[in-house]
């Protein structure tokens, strides 16, 4: 589990206008200490709001949520098209996403239901 977001998890590319930041990373198993998730995502938290607004930032990796398909009160986080129930990470995931002005991608656009 990472624990300190450094060099090795985020890369930036810059342009004229802004930066493109991609921040990797791999988030605790749902089995995991409440305390040691919480932890995890205060970091990401913190990393994220140093990035200064103009730029833009990807959050990618393995977020180990579950998002589900009810966003109610989620509607500028997330769009319709997650599965199954929201469990504790996609409660910790969209929560970060809400107080940071990210969007769940992945929940924007219907899957085949094979994947």
């Amino acid at each position: 589990m990472v624990t300190n977001f450094g060099k090795d998890n985020i890369s930036t590319f810059k342009t004229k206008i802004c930066s493109l930041i991609i921040i990797q990373c791999y988030a605790p198993t749902e089995m995991t200490d409440k305390d040691m998730k919480e932890k995890f995502h205060q970091q990401l938290h913190e990393t994220i709001i140093a990035i200064q607004k103009r730029d833009v930032i990807i959050v990618m990796g393995d977020m180990n949520a579950k998002i589900g398909s009810n966003n109610e009160g989620l509607e500028r986080v997330m769009g319709r098209h997650g599965i199954e129930n929201m469990n504790e990470n996609g409660e910790l995931f969209s929560e970060l996403c809400a107080s940071c002005d990210l969007i769940i991608g992945g929940t924007v656009f219907p899957h085949k239901t094979c994947h």
